[in-house]
């Protein structure tokens, strides 16, 4: 357990280390932190892992800003548990096409009504959007117009209408590869994240099954 509670600290470091905005923890970040520490040693004989060499943990960082540069893409701040939400929301999304697909090959059109009901508008997922989108101009839009492109391929599956079931597919991904080629995650603090949004919300579960792209 300590081995996996150092990676964490790891990955911590990584994601938000390398920021330049100030990435302090928190007292509650510091307290879960240590709390997961004292639990790994009482839980655990496993042999420590040696920490990274401070150069190695500098040339990771320096290669995540190279990455970074090299992308031109419009960053959406977000803080860590917002962004891993997020992906694993497109990763829904991802499935729910797969679905659509699958359950057209086969015109099995409960499974391709259920499938976009999942990705599909709604006040929740619209009030999502705009929460995630709140640091990032113009990012809101396109995940709402993702979510309504949606709202045709439930609506071609109950009059079993193929053709259109495709088309509305196809204009639903393509709201998806518009958005991935204007904007990219950008992972900051909570300090970081109020500045940016002017928000004081502290992100609970943003993850409900109907997530937003």
């Amino acid at each position: 357990m300590k081995y996996h509670a150092l990676l964490a600290l790891i990955a911590f470091a990584l994601f938000v280390g390398c920021e330049k905005s100030s990435t302090t923890p928190t007292p509650k970040e510091t307290t879960a932190v240590a709390s997961a520490e004292e639990a790994s040693e009482t839980t655990s004989d496993a042999p420590e892992s040696a920490p990274a060499p401070p150069g190695e943990h500098a040339a990771d960082c320096a290669a995540l800003a190279a990455l970074d540069k090299m992308d031109p893409r419009t960053p959406v701040p977000l803080q860590p548990m917002m962004a891993w939400h997020q992906k694993q929301n497109m990763q829904e999304h991802l499935v729910a096409i797969q679905r659509i697909t699958g359950g057209l090959a086969s015109e099995d059109w409960d499974e391709v009504s259920k499938a976009s009901a999942l990705i599909e508008s709604s006040p929740q997922m619209a009030q999502m959007c705009q929460h995630m989108g709140a640091g990032a101009e113009g990012f809101t839009a396109l995940a709402l117009d993702f979510h309504k492109r949606a709202d045709k391929i439930g609506e071609a599956a109950k009059a079993k209408d193929k053709n259109a079931v495709l088309q509305a597919t196809s204009h639903t991904i393509q709201a998806c590869t518009g958005c991935h080629a204007a904007f990219k995650q950008q992972v900051v603090d909570a300090t970081r994240w109020q500045e940016i949004t002017g928000s004081a919300h502290q992100p609970g579960m943003h993850h409900g099954g109907h997530g937003h792209h």
